[in-house]
């Protein structure tokens, strides 16, 4: 009699033995990959095209800020130089050019008021210069405006 005592060989699956496993993918698995893989390739579409939209937009915006501002700036070398405002009502200007002849453009507006202000007992007379432009978004078509305000002393 032998008093070893044998014991039943039995393979416990650790990381090796599923790398050595030769059955391959089923298709519930490889559907399961092409579903997940659409999945990220779908939502990374998503968000290049609404990045693509959101710069266009901020590209239209800054446009029109820079317009505005150096409209402003002339109407106030106008006042420190003594010249009467030179305002304007629904004057064409381009934003931006959108390729094939296609313009987008906009519709800006410089109107003056008069004002007082009391300050420490004191009245002061000013003009508000206000420079707004509209203008027809393309991606959303809904209008859109920007308004800027310059107080005169």
């Amino acid at each position: 009699m032998d008093s070893t005592i044998a014991m039943p060989e039995t393979k416990h699956p650790g990381p090796m033995t599923i790398l050595r496993q030769d059955r391959g993918f089923t298709l519930i698995e490889a559907l399961v990959l092409v579903v997940v893989m659409v999945i990220l390739f779908l939502s990374l579409y998503i968000g290049i095209i609404y990045a693509e939209k959101t710069l266009a937009t901020n590209y239209r915006d800054r446009v029109v800020m820079l317009l505005l501002t150096g409209e402003l700036e002339m109407e106030y070398y106008r006042h420190a130089n003594g010249r009467p405002f030179q305002l304007q009502y629904a004057q064409d200007y381009v934003i931006d050019e959108l390729g094939k002849g296609k313009t987008v453009r906009g519709k800006m507006t410089i109107t003056a008021q008069s004002g007082r202000e009391i300050s420490n007992l004191h009245n002061l007379e000013f003009v508000a210069v206000t420079a707004a432009m509209s203008w027809i978004d393309p991606i959303t078509k809904q209008q859109r405006i920007i308004r800027m305000r310059e107080d005169y002393f």
